[in-house]
């Protein structure tokens, strides 16, 4: 079984995950979302993902995003994105053009996974 836990927001919890015995899979940030109490600011987002991830995988979770906060994003260290409010076609322009290696595109109440 695989384990996700989104919405860490402070270095505190992010390190308890990455240091637990039997971490996350996946730890997820809310990346552009400024509405969640658990969105993270971009400044705020890199000091929280130099912290090592060891055996977790960080995923960038992303409502209708824009161009401005792809490019801003694209070189941190995101394993995956996980995509809300895109068409089919927009997941598959921004999985082209950002090469993640592994992506989930979520729409319409539907899971990709590409």
């Amino acid at each position: 079984m695989k384990s996700k836990i989104c919405g860490i927001s402070d270095a505190g919890t992010l390190k308890f995950l990455t240091n637990h015995s039997y971490p996350p899979q996946f730890i997820g940030f809310i990346v552009n979302y400024k509405k969640s109490k658990r969105y993270v600011d971009q400044n705020k987002l890199k000091r929280l993902l130099s912290i090592d991830k060891k055996n977790s995988l960080y995923v960038a979770v992303l409502v209708k995003p824009d161009q401005r906060i792809l490019e801003e994003i694209k070189d941190l260290p995101f394993d995956y994105y996980q995509i809300y409010d895109c068409s089919s076609e927009e997941i598959e322009r921004i999985k082209e053009k950002y090469k993640k290696k592994n992506n989930y595109g979520i729409y319409s109440s539907n899971i990709k996974r590409f």
